[in-house]
């Protein structure tokens, strides 16, 4: 048996931060697919989503030595990760005041083979029309995340963890419901 397949996830961590390529390795495939599907619940664009996740692990990878407590590696992954996607939608805004529209701009078609019911599309939409950081909330509650490791990952208490979700779960509600009409 490898040393990864028995240790905890402190251990594996504690690894990666003296240098073991093997265990950030492992550190990373045993990721990913969570971080991509997390990113990707953000930024609500599947062409973006592999960019962005290179984004995360590199800086994971170079910051990985000041984390703390290794313990709790997945909520400062996740919050990195939250961090990145606000920063790249942050510059998309900027980039689009500051570039001329033009109409080959207007509908950037999804890469093929993602789904596009309309069920699917009203859900995006009204997705789109919360705050990003209610986005991240939501996909940490759909991923079956507890409000303790919620807490954890914003940095916040489970109370206030609780009241955001009541009121982004009330605005996605409000915003698909208003689509559905």
């Amino acid at each position: 048996m490898d040393e990864s397949s028995t240790s905890t996830l402190g251990d594996r961590v504690r690894l990666a931060q003296r240098g073991d390529s093997a265990a950030m390795r492992d550190l990373i495939v045993s990721y990913q697919r969570r971080v991509a599907g997390f990113v990707y619940a953000i930024t609500g664009r599947s062409d973006s989503v592999e960019d962005l996740c290179q984004m995360v692990f590199v800086k994971m990878a170079r910051a990985l030595g000041r984390l703390n407590a290794p313990d709790q590696f997945e909520s400062w992954l996740f919050r990195l990760a939250r961090n990145t996607c606000i920063d790249h939608l942050r510059r998309q805004k900027l980039r689009r005041i500051f570039t001329p529209f033009a109409p080959e701009h207007e509908n950037v078609p999804e890469p093929e083979g993602s789904v596009g019911t309309e069920e699917l599309d009203a859900l995006r939409h009204a997705l789109s029309q919360i705050r990003p950081k209610d986005r991240a909330l939501l996909a940490l509650v759909q991923e079956g995340r507890s409000h303790a490791e919620i807490a954890a990952t914003f940095r916040t208490s489970v109370a206030a963890v609780k009241a955001r979700l009541h009121r982004a779960r009330e605005q996605l509600r409000k915003y698909y419901q208003s689509d559905e009409d």
